[in-house]
């Protein structure tokens, strides 16, 4: 017999929370079971999609609701989660988890409590060309992620520490999965009252390091991730969902060739580049899945984590660690 549809609530139809609905109206196995949104205009998404919509969170009738997508604006997430987690509700709670990393540890420590599924929408995790190399990543010595985008005219009720980096801080955690050590950061705003650029340099206790950079008022989008490692330099593009993995040639390793004894007339007519990536490298392009889309990938496994009580690819403590480095960055900008 096929299992009981799992029904899903969004709270907060803005722009990610309209997404949100879409993609839960659409996945097998999956119902949408309503829309909380303080806003009327929101009742038209709800009619959209066939289910109700309430004004308030509190109306929410909870029996009826196996799990809940919270979506609204950063500095309600803490409340919001809380009501929710409090009754043993699951949560997927947009990134960043909560406006403070101490109101991130508390959601933590609630959901553990009452041992309630917390997940984190670090939504990047998802991306098929970083799932395309994630194994191949081992011992990350130095890495590099560059993050720009247009002005948004949403989401200003945070940085950009907290809108954009924290997605990379996310993921170079999870990569490198050491303690930090030393931060150095800069920050400075074009057009909100809250910091528009970031960079930061991120040190770690295996000697690892990180540099990041965070721009939200450029005229165009780049979201790209280098990681150097012993055997491997390792690129991921996310907006274009293409990765690269560029090794040595063995040859290098047994001393056969030494290319700081190399002349330009020993390049064959080869100019330098072409010598590099013909001689002293191999490049590969692992596959993409073409099919991915990774918001309904994140909340698919949101839904599976509900079924089977597993542990989610980001969980509630993975978004506190973000939280914690983003405000390590920011206080070393001079922010806080």
């Amino acid at each position: 017999m096929p299992s009981k549809p799992l029904r899903i609530a969004v709270i907060g139809a803005g722009h990610l929370g309209r997404w949100h609905a879409q993609q839960l109206a659409g996945l097998d196995g999956i119902e949408l079971a309503a829309i909380c949104d303080p806003d009327p205009a929101r009742k038209t998404l709800a009619d959209l999609y066939g289910c109700p919509w309430y004004d308030n969170h509190e109306s929410l009738p909870l029996g009826d609701v196996d799990g809940v997508t919270i979506a609204a604006p950063t500095t309600l997430h803490h409340r919001l989660a809380t009501y929710f987690l409090e009754r043993k509700l699951p949560c997927l709670v947009e990134k960043p988890l909560a406006a403070t990393a101490a109101e991130a540890l508390a959601l933590c420590e609630l959901a553990e409590k009452q041992q309630t599924l917390l997940q984190v929408g670090h939504i990047e995790r998802f991306n098929p060309a970083l799932r395309a190399v994630t194994r191949r990543i081992k011992d990350p010595r130095f890495l590099e992620a560059v993050r720009v985008a247009p002005y948004p005219f949403r989401a200003t009720d945070v940085g950009v520490v907290l809108d954009l980096m924290i997605h990379d801080l996310e993921i170079i955690l999870a990569l490198v999965r050491e303690e930090i050590t030393e931060v150095r950061a800069w920050a400075t705003a074009v057009f909100s009252t809250s910091e528009d650029l970031a960079a930061a340099w991120i040190e770690f206790k295996n000697g690892a390091c990180a540099q990041l950079k965070a721009v939200r008022t450029a005229l165009r989008s780049e979201r790209r991730l280098r990681v150097y490692q012993a055997d491997a330099f390792i690129e991921v593009d996310f907006v274009e969902r293409v990765a690269t993995v560029t090794r040595r040639d063995p040859r290098l390793e047994t001393g056969e060739i030494k290319p700081s004894e190399l002349t330009p007339e020993d390049l064959g007519g080869l100019s330098p580049l072409d010598f590099v990536q013909n001689r002293l490298v191999s490049i590969e392009k692992p596959p993409v899945d073409p099919d991915a889309n990774p918001l309904r990938d994140e909340l698919a496994a949101f839904a599976r984590c509900i079924r089977e009580g597993a542990v989610p690819q980001v969980s509630g403590r993975d978004g506190l660690r973000a939280m914690q480095a983003a405000e390590m960055v920011r206080k070393a900008a001079g922010l806080q």
